[in-house]
């Protein structure tokens, strides 16, 4: 049987529009929380919901969740999109076997894959979510 053990969030952004932050070829910090996290066996269930716009072309997005400093999950999302249209893309991950210390950082990030050939800007929503238990 699993019992939950703790849970996360940061909502930096609850609303379509009301971000504004460009995405660059560089990693750009989109949320972070800290987390419990129990001893011996145990996983951390992972969610992030993001809202882009594409401003040039068909922009490839590489988002990344990070605990601490490593990278723990990476998902390669095109915007599928015409100029100026918002999309929501939502990421899903299970971190297993976090190492046994009592608390984690865990943070999301996004960035272009190609940043001279396409554009995009996160809008809004951003949503990050984590749940750490023991099974």
């Amino acid at each position: 049987m699993s019992n939950v053990f703790n849970i996360g969030t940061s909502v930096p952004a609850q609303g379509s529009g009301s971000l504004n932050r460009t995405v660059t070829g560089t990693p750009i910090l989109l949320a972070q929380f800290g987390l419990a996290v129990p001893q011996g066996a145990n996983r951390v269930l992972l969610s992030a919901t993001v809202g882009v716009r594409s401003s040039l072309l068909t922009p490839v997005l590489i988002f990344t969740i990070l605990r601490g400093n490593q990278v723990i999950y990476t998902s390669r999302e095109a915007v599928l999109l015409s100029v100026g249209q918002e999309q929501t893309v939502t990421v899903h991950a299970i971190d297993m076997n976090v190492p046994d210390t009592s608390n984690q950082g865990y943070s999301l990030t996004v960035e272009l894959e190609n940043s001279l050939l396409t554009g995009a800007v996160v809008t809004g929503p951003v949503e990050f979510l984590g749940v750490s238990y023991t099974f």
